[in-house]
């Protein structure tokens, strides 16, 4: 599958937003569409908040899951004309970004991911 990024958008959160397009001709004249966004998150103390994690419980978390976690988001739609292609791609991008591009933007966003994983992996 190739990937192409079609847009890196700066989010408020000081976090990288890549948008991918992942989408593969399926047929003589049809694609399977595919959207990706994605965002590599460093794990670094300050995107907690107000110190609300000790030195061990942030140890505890590199040890865990790494240095970094990526967040990562796909809209797949199948079976699309090759004329159609672009129009359904460009319309997946604005969905995303109307619907969790604030969410992912926020200031605490980056953290609440980093702990989601961690406990994630602690189960």
């Amino acid at each position: 599958m190739e990937n192409t990024i079609v847009k890196k958008i700066e989010l408020d959160n000081n976090q990288l937003l890549i948008l991918s397009d992942l989408s593969r001709k399926i047929s003589e004249d049809a694609y399977v569409v595919i959207m990706k966004a994605s965002i590599e998150i460093k794990i670094e103390k300050d995107l907690f908040p107000d110190d609300s994690l000790s030195d061990f419980k942030f140890q505890d978390i590199l040890d865990k899951i790494g240095d970094k976690v990526v967040y990562e988001y796909k809209i797949t739609r199948n079976f699309i004309l090759n004329h159609q292609k672009d129009e359904v791609f460009d319309a997946q991008v604005k969905i995303f970004l109307d619907n969790l591009g604030h969410y992912v933007a926020k200031k605490d966003f980056p953290g609440k991911f980093i702990l989601k994983k961690y406990k994630d992996k602690m189960k």
